[in-house]
């Protein structure tokens, strides 16, 4: 039992390392090697702090993830679904602004999903940040209790918002 729980933990480990140093060669889109050695040292880097503050007990985040996918579908499809219409708003805005003329985004309130997910904070924060996704749109937060977003539009409410 402990052996196994020990692969388990260096096998996340190895994991973590992998994925951070494939991040850093992704985004330098280089393999010479100073950028191998700094994409191996990035990931050390990254794994060891992930480690540091990762929870003690058995990682829930997987089992949070289906909640959240299970328990709000339109919460995860809308913003990949406002990608193109957000874009058409933005770009007709864009001669306005080129112009001098004011924006007519501002501030709303959207009612959000209530699911299990979101009511966590981790759910919430997972909220924001995919709602955030639209270039239209910036999330700024969601109520606990309510469920709202509160949210900011850059050229005011698109088709299908609301």
């Amino acid at each position: 039992m402990r052996l196994t729980r020990e692969r388990r933990r260096l096998g996340i480990w190895l994991a973590r390392w992998l994925a951070l140093a494939a991040l850093w060669l992704g985004l330098s889109d280089s393999r010479a090697t100073p950028e191998l050695i700094a994409a191996g040292g990035a990931g050390l880097a990254g794994t060891v702090l992930a480690s540091l503050i990762a929870r003690p007990g058995p990682p829930r985040t997987l089992s949070a993830s289906a909640r959240l996918v299970l328990g709000a579908p339109g919460l995860l499809v809308r913003p990949v679904l406002r990608l193109v219409p957000d874009t058409v708003i933005l770009a007709r805005e864009l001669p306005r602004l080129a112009r001098g003329r004011p924006s007519r985004g501002g501030f709303r309130l959207e009612r959000a999903s209530r699911s299990g997910a979101a009511a966590s904070s981790a759910g919430r924060v997972a909220c924001e940040i995919w709602g955030s996704l639209a270039p239209n749109r910036y999330v700024v937060g969601m109520d606990r209790r309510t469920g709202e977003l509160f949210l900011h539009e850059l050229a005011g409410p698109g088709p299908g918002s609301g």
